[in-house]
């Protein structure tokens, strides 16, 4: 499902459209549901903007609950399992965090098998995986000794 985000604008009194994101008094929305969409909230974090998701309406989405009384229909959007490569580093590993053993295992197994796999992805392998696998109960003991 996309999420939306709510961008703010270094500049708070900046109104007009930068990377396809229309401001008005420094505030833009955007969703990460397009590739157009996904490059511009890199862009915007690359360059400072403040960038967050929300459940906020648009402007225009509030003008048409106003106009209407009823609010705009959201089509979800299911592309499937999640896509590293449809995503940034930042957004990949903040799925990661949340994502069970085996999904995350699938994720980091799909990243390493592109083209050109991110390192700073791929590189915290080990330490993802660890994370997320179950530690032995205490008193468990394997190894043997003297007394068994």
């Amino acid at each position: 499902m996309a999420t939306k985000y709510k961008i703010e604008a270094p500049v708070r009194s900046f109104t007009g459209e930068s990377v396809g994101v229309h401001f008005h008094k420094g505030t833009g929305y955007t969703d990460d549901s397009s590739k157009e969409g996904r490059a511009a909230l890199e862009y915007f974090r690359r360059h400072g903007y403040g960038v967050a998701p929300t459940d906020e309406k648009t402007e225009e989405e509030a003008v048409q609950e106003l106009a209407t009384g009823t609010p705009p229909q959201r089509t979800p959007v299911n592309d499937g399992p999640f896509d590293p490569a449809k995503h940034g580093v930042e957004d990949v590993l903040t799925y990661l965090d949340k994502a069970d053993l085996d999904e995350a295992a699938r994720v980091l197994d799909v990243e390493a098998a592109t083209k050109k796999p991110r390192v700073g992805i791929t590189s915290k392998r080990e330490e993802i995986l660890a994370a997320k696998t179950p530690a032995a109960p205490a008193g468990d003991n394997q190894t043997g000794g003297a007394g068994q």
